[in-house]
């Protein structure tokens, strides 16, 4: 059995849903039984079964009665403090966590999407596809809870084809603003196949961007909390043209 420890929902993205699913499946475990436990989270996301706690400390005791072989961790309120605790309790079990700061962890392995990371990378497995590129694709994450994107699209113009889902507290607003942008709106449609049917991108400096870089496609990543530091340092490496939230009035030079 194993245990995701996680949380996610419209007010807080999809991000850590989307990739722990992802090295799940590499762990080839979709065939154990497996569990979601989190705080903030609701089921009709996702299909593995949930278990709801209050704090972490409930997670120890959900952990003290499955008895799980492997817990995997994506959660920034889950310390190093916690994962000491973890191991003193369960020594037997394997604990592997994900990291986005490239922090110190008392943990058996440490998993980042980040190209540049010292840790253990997770490989995304991005499908190839060959469609003739048009327009310039702009997604700001599943949910864009801050509303960015309308930050962004007052300094575009021509064939533009918005990605967002339909849990984005904002999707209304956003409709009125596509149709006067005369711009194409895409809801719930598959991002990591959309790098592949555009010219150009400008995308959250996320998983998307990792992505990105694997599709070749020329993109501008925004920066916009605080987690995707690590992710918009390598970026630049990288020679990609990284802007944060009060940069964006340069989106307009950026795109070709």
């Amino acid at each position: 059995m194993t245990l995701l420890r996680i949380d996610f929902g419209s007010k807080i993205g999809f991000g850590h849903l989307k990739r722990v699913t992802l090295f799940s499946e590499q762990l080839t475990i979709k065939s154990e039984k497996c569990y979601i436990v989190c705080i903030e989270c609701d089921e009709k996301y996702t299909d593995i079964p949930l278990i709801k706690i209050k704090d972490n400390s409930e997670f120890f005791e959900v952990v003290k009665i499955l008895k799980p072989t492997k817990v995997i961790v994506d959660n920034y309120d889950f310390t190093i403090k916690d994962e000491k605790k973890f191991k003193k309790l369960f020594p037997e079990i394997k604990l592997i966590c994900f990291d986005d700061f490239e922090k110190r962890h008392f943990c058996d392995e440490v998993v980042s999407l980040n190209p540049c990371t010292k840790h253990k990378r997770l490989k995304l497995n991005l499908k190839k596809h060959y469609f003739k590129r048009e327009g310039i694709m702009v997604s700001i994450g599943a949910t864009d809870p801050k509303g960015v994107i309308f930050k962004i699209l007052k300094y575009l113009k021509g064939d533009i084809h918005i990605y967002t889902t339909s849990q984005n507290p904002n999707l209304n607003k956003l409709k009125k603003v596509a149709k006067l942008k005369k711009a194409k709106l895409h809801i719930d449609e598959d991002t990591k196949t959309a790098l592949f049917k555009h010219k150009f991108a400008i995308l959250s400096a996320s998983t998307l961007s990792i992505e990105a870089l694997e599709a070749k496609i020329p993109f501008v990543a925004v920066q916009v909390v605080d987690n995707q530091e690590n992710i918009a340092k390598c970026l630049k490496r990288k020679q990609i043209k990284v802007i944060k939230e009060n940069e964006i009035y340069k989106i307009s030079r950026l795109v070709p």
